[in-house]
């Protein structure tokens, strides 16, 4: 039977046990425990795995008073990071401060400063890692940039006291969008902070910040300033453990099934697990549909919807490396290299990062 039947399910079979927020009667109306896999929430400790490298040097930067260009493609987990990175810093002592560019703050640079220093929780997740929005409601009111700037370096001095020292840390996530509504004077003494080891920042962003600026007609002022950090697929161990969280619902060849559809893409990995636990969850279908076909049917559908608005962003050369590799050629070339794959698009061994992009590849057009 499907989730939305409303058939009793039958009993599991002993691998796959049933989930007892589906079989308790006492459980019935009452809210179900955390799924263990959900592909659109924010990843904290300990849902969060893997990506140490990429930790141990954002830890490194701040010790040193650096900026760091985090870099990662379309739902590789750069958020998921940058929330993990901004507890543990908060538990080193750092005062930090998260932001996005798709948030209120992202209307210049009043708000900006509004929401660093104001430090007013968006939700329950932000209250961990410090995220801030602006006051709801509040008026926007005129401020120059270099007034802006003063204050955001007044409160960089009084979190420095306060910490002992420290400086405090600035983490702006989805960074096109604030960076392109913030006005270059702004900009210019945002650097001027980073410089003298004030406030460091972190910059995430799918493209590199010289892209973004080439797109926006200007000329990055961090330029040769910040640490590059690239994050591409999950390390191996990583996404093993990421799929154990949900072995009371799986089988045990379930795991390298997913890994074989989904690869080591944390959003994609997740989703199908997801849709597979679902599956075995609903217990065995009296009409003999099998759980895997119907998890990889949903799955498919959906992943097809996401490649869909993915596929616009790439430049046309990484469209058609990724097609060539899809159809048994080679992606790399002498001046692109291995680049595909350090960003997670392709394998280690220039394939898809997983099988269900290669039968998108071969289907498109």
């Amino acid at each position: 039977m499907t989730s939305g039947s409303s058939r009793t399910p039958l009993p599991p079979p002993p691998a796959a046990p049933s989930p007892a927020w589906l079989t308790t009667p006492g459980a019935v109306g009452a809210a179900p425990p955390p799924h263990p896999f959900d592909p659109w929430a924010i990843a904290l400790p300990p849902i969060f795995v893997g990506r140490t490298g990429a930790l141990r040097d954002l830890e490194r930067a701040a010790w040193d008073g650096r900026g760091v260009s985090l870099l990662g493609e379309w739902r590789i987990g750069k958020t998921s990071l940058l929330h993990t990175w901004g507890q543990r810093a908060r538990e080193l002592g750092f005062a930090v401060r998260l932001l996005s560019g798709q948030g209120r703050e992202r209307q210049g640079h009043r708000a900006l400063v509004d929401a660093v220093v104001a430090a007013v929780p968006a939700d329950h997740r932000s209250a961990a890692t410090g995220t801030a929005t602006g006051a709801a409601g509040e008026q926007a009111v005129s401020e120059s940039p270099d007034a802006a700037s003063d204050r955001l370096g007044d409160w960089c001095s009084a979190q420095r006291e306060a910490s002992g020292g420290l400086p405090p840390l600035l983490l702006l996530d989805e960074a096109e969008g604030l960076l392109g509504h913030c006005e270059p004077g702004f900009l210019e003494r945002l650097r001027g902070l980073l410089t003298g080891r004030r406030l460091p920042l972190v910059f995430a962003t799918r493209r590199t910040l010289p892209e973004v600026y080439a797109d926006l007609g200007r000329v990055s002022p961090f330029a040769n300033m910040l640490e590059a950090v690239r994050i591409g697929l999950l390390e191996p161990g990583a996404a093993a453990a990421l799929l154990a969280r949900g072995a009371a619902g799986l089988e045990p060849d379930d795991p390298a099934w997913v890994l074989d559809w989904a690869g080591r893409h944390p959003f994609f990995l997740t989703l199908l697990a997801r849709r597979l636990f679902d599956a075995r969850a609903d217990g065995p279908d009296p009409d003999g549909g099998d759980p895997r076909a119907q998890a990889l049917a949903r799955f498919r559908d959906e992943a097809a919807q996401q490649f869909a608005l993915w596929w616009p962003g790439l430049a046309e050369r990484d469209r058609q490396r990724l097609r060539r590799a899809a159809a048994g050629g080679t992606a790399t070339d002498a001046n692109h290299g291995d680049d595909l794959c350090r960003r997670g698009l392709l394998t280690d061994d220039h394939q898809p990062f997983a099988r269900v992009l290669s039968g998108w590849l071969n289907r498109k057009d």
